[in-house]
């Protein structure tokens, strides 16, 4: 038998931990504060850290993930996020519902060190005249990050007829 998808680690083991604790719950509605208590999320995570432990549930293999599997308190802190995301995000755990970012793009340039750095700045000099000046460069790394970022869509006019080819202008 193969490793476990993360998503159906969790659904399982809300579903058990429920199963437990006596209180109904059915996969596809939405596991709400008052469902899930507490303690019964720690019964999850503990259920969850362990299968990561055991090599039952999928993580890819990385430095980063090694580094979680050896430190028990950086595998609770990504159990407790994993936990966290599947609850809004997945359909068996929220009632199907579409979900919805509060602040979409606010993680844009993250990887961008550049902008890292101006946003830092921006923070540093918040309320100050060199603030306007600090978004101003902000803007403008965004920009062009976007630029570089822009699709190139490839056509292959190959399966067009030679009409629309000539019509349009396109060789």
């Amino acid at each position: 038998m193969g490793k476990m998808k993360q998503s159906d680690a969790v659904t399982a083991a809300v579903v058990s931990v429920c199963a437990d604790a006596g209180v109904e719950f059915e996969v596809g509605t939405t596991v709400a504060q008052d469902i899930v208590t507490d303690p019964m999320r720690k019964s999850i995570s503990e259920i969850l850290c362990e299968g990561f432990r055991a090599g039952t549930i999928e993580l890819s293999d990385t430095p980063s993930n090694r580094d979680k599997l050896a430190s028990p308190s950086k595998l609770n802190q990504y159990v407790s996020g994993l936990i966290s995301n599947w609850f809004r995000k997945g359909p068996d755990l929220n009632g199907s519902t579409k979900y919805q970012p509060k602040n979409p793009g606010s993680r844009a340039g993250q990887s961008d060190p550049q902008l890292k750095a101006l946003m830092l700045l921006a923070t540093k000099f918040r309320g100050t005249d060199k603030e306007s000046e600090i978004m101003k460069h902000i803007t403008a790394r965004k920009s062009a990050i976007a630029e570089t970022k822009a699709k190139t869509v490839t056509i292959d006019l190959s399966v067009l007829s030679p009409e629309l080819i000539a019509q349009l202008g396109l060789k």
